[in-house]
């Protein structure tokens, strides 16, 4: 049955290409309107998704470098002395009372 599915997909896209290549729409093919589209337009649009990319490669490279040296920083012990006894004795109560 995947074969069957297959198969007609293939065929569909195959006689897709076919109709893009040979009918005449306006004059031209499909094929040849999308051509003229792509170099009236195309071009321009390239570059400016080329930008946008490196816009974003930019803020990923600048996101990535401050976590990795904020992790590698140790963070700031900001407990009081009471929270840390509070914390000693929370420990040692689970070291003598394993469940």
């Amino acid at each position: 049955m995947r074969t069957l599915i297959m198969l007609v997909w293939t065929v569909s896209c195959v006689g897709v290409g076919i109709a893009a290549a040979t009918v005449d729409v306006g004059g031209r093919t499909p094929w040849e309107h999308a051509r003229k589209a792509w170099h009236s337009e195309g071009e321009k649009r390239v570059g400016e998704a080329k930008e946008h990319a490196s816009e974003f490669v930019d803020d990923v490279k600048k996101k990535v470098t401050t976590t990795v040296k904020d992790a590698q920083e140790r963070p700031l012990d900001r407990h009081s002395a009471s929270e840390r006894d509070a914390l000693d004795k929370l420990i040692a109560n689970r070291q003598r009372d394993p469940k």
